[in-house]
């Protein structure tokens, strides 16, 4: 049993990416193996995966990368059911670069609250209810604002394109926890007097997270 606060977490948004590499197949297995020609990649390297299936916008590590293949380390896709066949034709790209957010003064997280169906039989007049979807996830920082800081100028390029980006949290024990996100951010600084100035960025989750212990 363990407990922590999230003091001294930082976080960084992928700034650079390298080229669409296709991935014809990825293996129901654990973890699930990707079959990628001329893939170029080397252990650890961290991708974005896109494709139709529960992995679409997922931030994964590479491991164990050989000619043609590559393993997706943590990933499970042994469920046929979850991934069936044709599931894992898509692209992968490196996330090349990170930049680090500094001046976090403030972050907040919002959605996943459960949803569901509620029927009623004629015949007994009790309630039923079954689960469906979870609302999407978000999560808001606050920072001070600095426009010379490295991530300003970041955060606006990241915004501009609309494409899912990769967030790294790393927190104080080392663990590693990724998501894909969109970024929203236009670096207009608030003019509260007597406050330090502030800008709001707006993440919205575009996959499931996925942690390393370092």
């Amino acid at each position: 049993m363990s407990a922590s606060f999230p003091n001294g977490t930082v976080f960084a948004i992928g700034s650079t990416y390298g080229a669409n590499i296709t991935i014809s197949a990825v293996t129901n297995a654990n973890p699930g193996v990707a079959t990628a020609a001329a893939h170029g990649l080397t252990d650890t390297d961290i991708i974005l995966l896109a494709m139709p299936s529960r992995l679409d916008g997922k931030v994964v590590r590479v491991d164990a990368p050989a000619t043609g293949s590559f393993t997706l380390e943590g990933v499970n896709t042994a469920s046929t059911t979850l991934y069936p066949s044709g599931f894992g034709v898509g692209t992968a790209k490196e996330i090349t670069a990170w930049t680090s957010l500094s001046q976090v003064v403030d972050s907040q997280s919002a959605g996943g609250e459960q949803q569901f169906y509620q029927w009623v039989y004629l015949e007994d007049g009790r309630q039923r209810q079954r689960p469906t979807f979870t609302n999407a996830r978000s999560m808001t920082l606050t920072m001070d604002y600095d426009p010379s800081l490295a991530w300003h100028q970041a955060l606006l390029d990241r915004a501009i394109v609309n494409e899912v980006s990769g967030l790294r949290a790393t927190l104080p024990s080392g663990a590693l926890i990724y998501w894909g996100v969109y970024v929203g951010y236009d670096g207009e600084p608030t003019f509260t007097i007597n406050e330090n100035q502030k800008v709001t960025l707006s993440l919205s989750l575009a996959s499931t997270n996925q942690r390393y212990a370092s």
